[in-house]
């Protein structure tokens, strides 16, 4: 009797201390993974390269920390040149400086059933980000199944653009995971 009453303890007491003293690895519930478009309205007509400044950001892995998210092994895509199909130039320019509704439905439809055998996609994008230099130089983005656009100017007072402004408005307009976890 005293026996069994001890190993009960003695199970519990494993039990409360795998719970409390050993490290939990586990992310259930949580995604890191940014699966975003990127849409350069302006890469024929713009000397500044704002393509590449994106891709050296995210290459230099510097967007982990300065973003704080985690790119790197995260998971995290940015579908640049092979964006996906219906995703065009006329489509964003529709949206985002036509202010086009239809446009709009079509485009989330368009994030929203999105797949990439390729790179195990299959359950849509999170968002787009796009350069305009229309009224002036700003990035605009809309996160999939939202329809309200944000834009950031990328200079003020006529100055040049940076890398640095770049990169920050790219930081402050990277859509939020939308997927589900």
């Amino acid at each position: 009797m005293i026996y069994l009453a001890l190993k009960k303890v003695f199970i519990i007491f494993v039990v409360i201390f795998s719970f409390f003293w050993c490290p939990v690895s586990s992310f259930a519930g949580y995604r890191s993974d940014r699966l975003v478009v990127w849409i350069n309205l302006e890469k024929d007509h713009d000397a500044f390269d704002v393509d590449g400044v994106i891709v050296n950001f995210i290459r230099s892995g510097r967007i982990d920390l300065e973003c704080g998210v985690d790119w790197k092994d995260g998971g995290s895509m940015l579908y640049m040149k092979k964006r996906p199909v219906g995703i065009t130039n006329d489509l964003a320019w529709k949206v985002f400086l036509k202010k086009d509704k239809v446009a709009l439905r079509h485009l989330n439809y368009l994030l929203k059933s999105f797949r990439d055998a390729e790179n195990g996609v299959d359950e849509g994008l999170d968002g787009v980000v796009i350069y305009s230099n229309k009224n002036g130089p700003h990035m605009m983005n809309l996160v999939a199944g939202k329809k309200k656009i944000k834009s950031y100017p990328l200079t003020s007072n006529n100055a040049s653009l940076t890398a640095q402004d770049v990169e920050e408005a790219f930081c402050i307009l990277l859509p939020p995971v939308t997927r589900a976890p």
